[in-house]
């Protein structure tokens, strides 16, 4: 494996996600949201204010996930059709070095639109005089940068299958959907029959739990909800880690099977 290739093509991918304006235009849309919920007081009542800061944590979670989402999806189409593949192939890179620096890139410059974001929710908590109950905070960040991964690589396996404007729609109406989804096919397992079942339970176990990720509610109930044992950080890890294996290696096939 040559990591060198690998963290070029990945330094690549962040320097023009850095240089686009889309993630700026992001990050003033999270300051304009900030800056109305600072002016909420609602006659001093703070859990009104708790409520809208974790409205801003998953509305910038979500928002950094469509970025991600679209970047991801969009990064081997493009280098197809602008032919700038080949050059790099010939070098030579190999095909997984290449998908590799290619997710990682768009991983990297996930989380620099995250931490901008981030940055502007603790100027906003600072702002309003709010507690950041920093473990479950940092767990939180840890756990969105799981959920970028999962998205990123499910990017890049549907670009592979579908048309990049199909492949960008199907996955983001996974990742909302997932937020659904596990609640809903509980509830109608037992209505259905036995085949109904058995699709229930693959797509139970096909499609990602990403709430089980998103602990944007507790970082900021921290006197009701104490930080994610050990164990459990690692259990989620491990759940995480399963998918992003598993869209990536699928990913990977698809790639190297494809003429170029």
């Amino acid at each position: 494996m040559n990591s060198r290739a690998v963290r070029l093509i990945a330094g690549t991918v962040l320097k023009e996600s850095v240089r686009r304006r889309e993630i700026y235009v992001l990050v003033l849309v999270a300051c304009g949201l900030l800056a109305v919920i600072m002016r909420m007081d609602f006659f001093g009542l703070g859990g009104l204010t708790k409520f809208y800061r974790e409205a801003s944590l998953q509305v910038m979670g979500l928002t950094t996930a469509f970025a991600v989402i679209v970047l991801a999806a969009r990064q081997l189409p493009r280098e197809m059709e602008n032919r700038t593949i080949y050059p790099l192939l010939a070098r030579p890179v190999r095909r997984v070095e290449f998908l590799l620096g290619k997710l990682l890139g768009v991983l990297l410059a996930g989380i620099f639109c995250f931490a901008l974001f981030m940055i502007v929710f603790l100027a906003g908590s600072w702002r309003m005089q709010a507690d950041v109950p920093w473990v479950l905070f940092i767990q939180h960040i840890y756990l969105q940068i799981l959920m970028l991964a999962i998205l990123a690589t499910l990017g890049f396996l549907l670009s592979l299958l579908l048309h990049t404007d199909a492949a960008i729609t199907i996955c983001a109406l996974l990742f909302l959907l997932s937020s659904v989804s596990s609640m809903m096919l509980v509830n109608l397992y037992g209505y259905l029959d036995g085949f109904g079942q058995r699709v229930v339970l693959f797509l139970t176990y096909f499609l990602p739990q990403l709430t089980l990720l998103d602990v944007s509610e507790k970082a900021v109930h921290a006197e009701i909800w104490p930080p994610l044992g050990g164990a459990v950080l690692l259990a989620l890890s491990a759940y995480a880690g399963v998918y992003i294996g598993i869209y990536f290696l699928c990913a990977l096939a698809l790639f190297c099977r494809r003429a170029l």
